[in-house]
């Protein structure tokens, strides 16, 4: 009878747990979202290994250089996605916002997430990726300040 009663303590706790991350999640505010439309291309390369993949990516000058900011999902998964974002099209819009995030404690924290979104007559398509590499991040940086869209 004791462990019923310990177990069924557990459970509430756990369930308390996942209501305060859930919390959590709500406290995202999108702060700002780009007006300017930037588009990430799909490219198909053929690796060392003879195996097909597309890379993504954004083209841009910098000081007068043209330059490219490699983009990835944020997980493995994410490139079967980004396959049926692009769909039949080689370009997708790049999203990106600056949002926050409020913690239980009250703490804030600024970041900027990115996402690439197309449509079609059957709805709106989207996933979410990041640079690349911290190179690309910051390239990327360097083209978006002169439209005034600042990375976090």
């Amino acid at each position: 009878m004791e462990n019923i009663e310990k177990k069924n303590i557990e459970k509430n706790q756990v369930k308390e747990i996942e209501k305060q991350n859930v919390n959590e999640i709500d406290n995202i505010v999108v702060l700002e979202e780009t007006k300017t439309k930037f588009y990430v291309e799909r490219e198909k390369f053929v690796a060392t290994d003879g195996n097909e993949y597309n890379s993504y990516f954004l083209r841009g000058s910098v000081r007068g250089r043209d330059v490219k900011v490699d983009f990835s999902p944020k997980d493995s998964g994410g490139y079967e996605v980004l396959d049926i974002v692009f769909g039949s099209d080689d370009k997708a819009e790049l999203i990106v916002k600056r949002e926050e995030n409020t913690d239980s404690a009250g703490r804030k924290t600024r970041y900027t997430s990115y996402l690439l979104r197309t449509s079609d007559n059957d709805g709106v398509y989207d996933c979410s990726v990041k640079p690349a590499r911290d190179s690309d991040k910051s390239l990327l940086r360097m083209i978006l300040r002169p439209f005034g869209i600042e990375i976090v």
